[in-house]
């Protein structure tokens, strides 16, 4: 029995009593920086889909919103909405300083209470910004020397957030903000928005999977994660302690997104002294995830100008591997106890396997198409290349030409008028009865039925299982 049947076992003993709503209130900053500029400096034209509340620190700053000027001196506020159009510069010949907190909050209530606002400059003598001011400085003040992952600090951190997010609500409810209709673009619901914060909320899943223990069942649980047929990963870390605490670590984050956007979908952790990369591909290859580590390696050293070292933990076909792939990617670089020796399937493809699989991708139609055939090719012994895929991949051949070969037949019974048996004959299994069997097995209907629901008449929905 549940803590809420417990408690309604007594209701006939109740004088009054009242629910509150349920609600779940989450908060992302991104890009949140401190920083001191020379005369001369500028920020070019730029948007983002976060709130930005701006303080100037010293000097004095110009910002350009949309086509509005806003000049801000010494403790003055400057907010704007997501998704305007700003740049900024020093507005004087001295050195400027300045504290930019960038934020979400998926919370409808709150996200429209900061729409409210507008983008809006707030005086250093107005009340709002004088409550503001000690807040922010406690989040602008650099870490003590040794206390980066100090759990005292984090909680005085996210604090001040909360204060900080308080005060704005209250202003924007007052009669002192101009309460201006709220703006369509990018807007609560925009798709831009919702796919931002699926990828936050991808990127704590994979984080948290990373981190928790071996038997919490987070890897069994697929719908964590987007479809996928490999899940790659690898560690780039960057030794130089004073990088992390620089703006030019969002930089390091962005260029990885950017690099690995075009090979499947990305998530990329970060941690004290490393970025770790763990990319979801949805193709039957194994990506070649030391190839992307060292593009990306070398991306980052040129634009950010560190030293940087590279882990590569590699690819497997299951996400239950992801956590050795973790441990291995660290180890490489040292900075995890080397994992037992043992070779385990989690180790990254060798180029042998990743071009036998190359090849059954471009030949699966091929009826005759077997495993010494297949050898025949790469000049090697079938059961040589039968233990290459066993020792790397943790599935047979069959296993991998099978799969390969129903999700052509699927493509093509989605997209194609083809009758059953000439989808079969297409992917090589010419035999009907057999390409019935196998597709039945694999994805858990007939491919009448597949198509049928692939293919839904108004009002229906598209409903597929999968048997893995």
């Amino acid at each position: 029995m549940s803590w809420m049947t417990e408690a309604g076992t007594e209701r006939d003993l109740d004088l009054e009593t009242y629910a509150l709503p349920d609600f779940r209130l989450s908060l992302q900053l991104g890009g949140t920086h401190w920083r001191q500029v020379r005369e001369g400096w500028s920020y070019p034209r730029h948007n983002h889909l976060l709130f930005e509340l701006n303080i100037v620190l010293e000097g004095r700053q110009i910002t350009t919103v949309d086509e509005t000027e806003f000049v801000q001196t010494e403790g003055d506020l400057l907010f704007i909405q997501p998704g305007r159009v700003h740049e900024s510069r020093n507005g004087q010949a001295a050195p400027m300083t300045y504290f930019c907190l960038h934020f979400d909050i998926e919370d409808a209530a709150v996200y429209r209470r900061m729409e409210r606002i507008g983008n809006a400059r707030i005086a250093a003598d107005s009340e709002l910004a004088i409550k503001l001011r000690p807040w922010l400085l406690q989040m602008a003040r650099p870490p003590e020397p040794g206390a980066d992952g100090d759990a005292d600090a984090g909680f005085a951190l996210r604090a001040a957030m909360l204060n900080v997010l308080l005060a704005l609500g209250d202003y924007a409810a007052s009669e002192e903000a101009d309460q201006p209709a709220l703006p369509s673009h990018p807007g609560w619901q925009s798709p831009a928005m919702q796919r931002l914060r699926e990828q936050y909320a991808l990127e704590k899943k994979v984080e948290d999977l990373l981190c928790a223990s071996e038997d919490d069942g987070l890897i069994a649980d697929k719908s964590l994660f987007p479809p996928f047929q490999w899940v790659g990963l690898f560690s780039i870390v960057i030794p130089d302690r004073g990088f992390w605490t620089k703006p030019e670590r969002f930089m390091a984050k962005i260029l990885l997104d950017d690099a690995l956007s075009g090979h499947g979908i990305a998530a990329v952790v970060v941690g004290e002294q490393s970025l770790t990369a763990v990319l979801f591909s949805d193709r039957a290859a194994v990506p070649p995830m030391e190839e992307y580590a060292a593009r990306c390696k070398a991306l980052l050293e040129k634009n950010l100008k560190v030293a940087i070292r590279l882990g590569v933990g590699g690819a497997a076909p299951e996400a239950g591997k992801l956590r050795d792939l973790y441990r291995l990617s660290l180890r490489r670089p040292g900075m995890a106890e080397p994992p037992p020796a043992k070779r385990n399937s989690f180790e990254f493809m060798s180029r042998t396997v990743r071009l036998a699989l190359l090849t059954i991708e471009t030949e699966f139609g091929n009826p005759d198409l077997t495993l010494g055939l297949l050898a025949k090719k790469l000049g090697l012994t079938p059961n040589y290349v039968s233990a290459l895929f066993r020792t790397e991949t943790g599935q047979t051949f069959t296993w991998h030409l099978s799969r390969i070969r129903i999700e052509r037949a699927k493509t093509l019974l989605r997209e194609t008028n083809l009758k059953i048996f000439q989808v079969g004959r297409q992917v090589g299994l010419a035999d009907q009865a057999y390409f019935s069997r196998l597709f039945k097995r694999t994805v858990g209907i007939s491919p009448n039925d597949y198509r049928a629901r692939a293919r839904p008449g108004p009002g229906s929905s598209v409903s597929e299982s999968i048997v893995e």
